[in-house]
C-alpha cells in the first residue's frame, strides 16, 4: 500500500521528463534548433520565455558552432491547445553529427524517449547518407532498457524534421516523400515515425512538430516509461 500510495504521489506532484536525443550529419540545423527551443519555452527553474516574435531575429544574431561531442537542456514544455501536456518537462541532448561523432550515439539509445532527426533538406547530395544513417541506428543492437532487454530495432518515436524550408533550393516534402525517404517510411514502417516541415531558423514548425513528438511520447509511456522530477 505505501508504494502505491507514494507512487500515485510521485506522479501528481512531480512533472514527466522525457529524454530527446537530436540527431542527424553535421551543419543540419541540430543546435540552432536548441538554442530556438531554449528561446521558445521556460526551463524548470525560471519562467521567462521569449515572445515568439523575438526569436528569429535573435537566433540570427548568434554566432551557432558545431557540436564537438554534445549540448543538453531541459525545459518545460508547454501548450496552448493541449493542457493536458502542460506537466512535461523534455531533455534535449544534441549530439555532434560529423561522421567521426557518431558512433557515440548508441551510448544514450537505451535511456531516451524519442529521436528528433534533423534533415538538411538543400543538401541534396547526402540524402543516401541521411538514410543510411537513420538505418544504422534504427537497427542498432543497443536499443533496449534499464533492465538491459535488448531489441535490435529502435522502440521510441522518431520526428524527422525536413529542416531549411525557408530558402528557395529546399526540397518540397512532397518530393522528400517520394524520393530516398520513400526507403525510410518504408523501413520504419513498424516505427512510430514523421516527417514534417520546418525551418528552424525562421521557427517555422517546429511547435507544431513538437506537439506530434508529444503525443507520441506520452502514448509510448507504457513501453517507455518517463521520469518524474
Amino acid at each position: 500500500m505505501f508504494h502505491l500510495v507514494s507512487s500515485l504521489y510521485t506522479q501528481y506532484t512531480k512533472r514527466e521528463q522525457y529524454n530527446v536525443l537530436i540527431l542527424g550529419l553535421d551543419n543540419a540545423g541540430k543546435t540552432t534548433f536548441l538554442e530556438h527551443i531554449k528561446l521558445l519555452y521556460s526551463t524548470p527553474d525560471s519562467n521567462n520565455k521569449q515572445s515568439t516574435q523575438d526569436t528569429t531575429s535573435i537566433i540570427k544574431s548568434k554566432r551557432i558552432l558545431p557540436t564537438v561531442g554534445q549540448n543538453t537542456t531541459t525545459i518545460k514544455y508547454h501548450s496552448d491547445e493541449n493542457i493536458v501536456y502542460n506537466n512535461i518537462n523534455l531533455k534535449f541532448w544534441d549530439l555532434g553529427g560529423q561522421k567521426s561523432l557518431r558512433n557515440m550515439w548508441s551510448r544514450y539509445y537505451s535511456s531516451c524517449h524519442g529521436i528528433i532527426f534533423i534533415i538538411d533538406s538543400t543538401d541534396t547530395d547526402r540524402f543516401q547518407e541521411c538514410y543510411e544513417t537513420l538505418m544504422t541506428l534504427s537497427h542498432d543492437e543497443n536499443w533496449g532498457d534499464e533492465n538491459n532487454n535488448y531489441e535490435s530495432t529502435v522502440n521510441v518515436p522518431i520526428l524527422m524534421m525536413a529542416n531549411k524550408q525557408d530558402l528557395p533550393q529546399a526540397i518540397d516534402l512532397v518530393t522528400l516523400k517520394t524520393g530516398v525517404f520513400i526507403q525510410v517510411v518504408s523501413e520504419l514502417e513498424a516505427t512510430d515515425s514523421k516527417l514534417l516541415p520546418v525551418s528552424v531558423l525562421e521557427n517555422q514548425g517546429i511547435k507544431e512538430s513538437l506537439e506530434w513528438l508529444i503525443s507520441r511520447l506520452v502514448y509510448n509511456k507504457a513501453n517507455k516509461q518517463p521520469e518524474y522530477r
